[in-house]
C-alpha cells in the first residue's frame, strides 16, 4: 500500500516538474521577481523617503503593576505633556503618543479631543 502511495507522489512530482509556466502562458510575467530587485516596491517609489522609529522611553513607575491583565491595560498620564500617556507592561511605563490633535484623558483612560479630555498640564 505504501508502496504504491510513493509511486503515485513520485509520478505527480514528475509531471509537475515538467510543466512549464511560460510555454502554457498562464500570466507570469516573464520577469517575475525582479521589480523588487529594482527597488519598484523599495524606497524609489516613495521618493527615497526613509522611515526612521525612534525607541519607546520605559520608565520604572510604582503605579504599573507587575502583572499584566491583557482585558484591563493600565495607562497613566505622562507628566508635564499632555500629548503624551504612559502604556504600563511589566511594572514598566511606556512612554506613548497620541496622535495628532488628542490629548490624553486620565478620566478616560484614553487619548480623546482636548474639548472633552481636560487636560490641565
Amino acid at each position: 500500500m505504501n508502496a504504491i502511495l510513493a509511486l503515485t507522489l513520485c509520478i505527480v512530482a514528475g509531471v509537475a516538474a515538467e510543466y512549464q509556466y511560460g510555454t502554457y502562458e498562464i500570466g507570469v510575467p516573464q520577469n517575475y521577481g525582479s521589480d523588487y530587485a529594482n527597488n519598484q516596491y523599495g524606497n524609489n517609489q516613495y521618493g527615497n523617503q526613509q522611515y526612521q522609529y525612534k525607541p519607546v522611553q520605559a520608565i520604572p513607575d510604582a503605579r504599573c503593576p507587575r502583572t499584566d491583565d491583557p482585558l484591563r491595560p493600565v495607562h497613566l498620564p505622562f507628566a508635564g505633556n499632555c500629548n503624551k500617556f504612559m502604556k504600563c507592561t511589566g511594572g514598566m511605563g511606556f512612554v506613548m503618543d497620541c496622535p495628532a490633535g488628542l490629548e490624553y484623558s486620565q478620566r478616560m483612560g484614553r487619548c480623546d479631543y482636548p474639548a472633552l479630555a481636560q487636560c490641565s498640564m
